[in-house]
């Protein structure tokens, strides 16, 4: 029977490649980062993969959850987070919706309304190399006490979801993957280190396209999002990284596709 549960579709992007230039291990080291990268030790996520797609499922209504709900969205927002910033390790980018639905798993199989949505999601509204939530989930984070963290309030929670998300200038949310790591990582230096391999992977996907196309506009998009993290980031911050912003930016001289009216 179906079940309630927050549904994650995610493609990686360039999967094909990877396939053709790695072996078997590395292969599974990449789907492990999906797979295994969970906001704490009882978690109770399933996920199945197959190819370059990766669903996500965690039901809502189960006994652990209604006897002590722990913040379900929350803790999927964040995992995706973290594998968002640990794929830049092995030059991946990913693409995705995250949904609410019934769905139904067992025996190998799942299907659904909800898989339906994430699917279409990721599909047809995502576009770029960002994980995009459905409306629908916000809405239902607000009505269902079953999505938050037993010990936060409505406001409370809101204000810690939309830490980890970012509207777009088409009106879709995305995980504000970039902003988001800023607090997440262990080590303080960590963070600059990973602004840096943040800005070779785009410039690397970039440079190899002379001409705007599908690919490359992928990259735009990156590069500008990043562009826009980088230039909002704190100057206290700034300073206690030892970071010049202009470092780390971007620039149209370095993928020329990347054009602003004002310089």
């Amino acid at each position: 029977m179906y079940q309630k549960a927050i549904v994650t579709f995610i493609d990686i992007l360039g999967f094909g490649d990877l396939v053709k230039q790695s072996d078997a291990v590395s292969i599974n080291k990449v789907l492990d980062v999906i797979q295994k990268e969970t906001s704490d030790e009882d978690d109770h996520t399933e996920v199945i993969s197959f190819s370059d797609s990766i669903v996500r499922i965690r039901k809502i209504e189960t006994k652990e959850n209604k006897e002590f709900p722990m913040g379900l969205l929350y803790q999927e927002l964040i995992s995706l987070v973290h594998a968002q910033g640990k794929l830049i390790d092995f030059n991946l980018i990913i693409r995705g919706g995250v949904s609410v639905g019934d769905i139904y798993t067992s025996g190998g199989r799942v299907f659904g309304p909800g898989l339906v949505q994430a699917y279409e999601l990721e599909s047809k509204y995502a576009l770029y190399p960002r994980i995009i939530i459905d409306p629908r989930l916000i809405q239902e984070h607000k009505a269902n006490k079953l999505l938050k963290a037993k010990w936060h309030n409505v406001e409370d929670e809101q204000e810690i979801i939309g830490e980890l998300l970012r509207h777009g200038d088409d009106g879709m949310w995305f995980i504000d993957y970039v902003a988001a790591l800023e607090g997440e990582l262990d080590e303080h230096e960590m963070y600059p280190i990973f602004l840096r391999r943040h800005r070779e992977v785009i410039l690397a996907g970039a440079q190899k396209h002379s001409q705007l196309n599908a690919i490359l506009r992928k990259f735009v998009w990156m590069a500008h999002y990043h562009n826009q993290v980088v230039s909002n980031m704190d100057d206290d911050a700034c300073e206690s990284y030892d970071l010049d912003k202009d470092d780390f930016i971007i620039t149209s001289k370095e993928i020329p596709s990347l054009q602003y009216l004002r310089p």
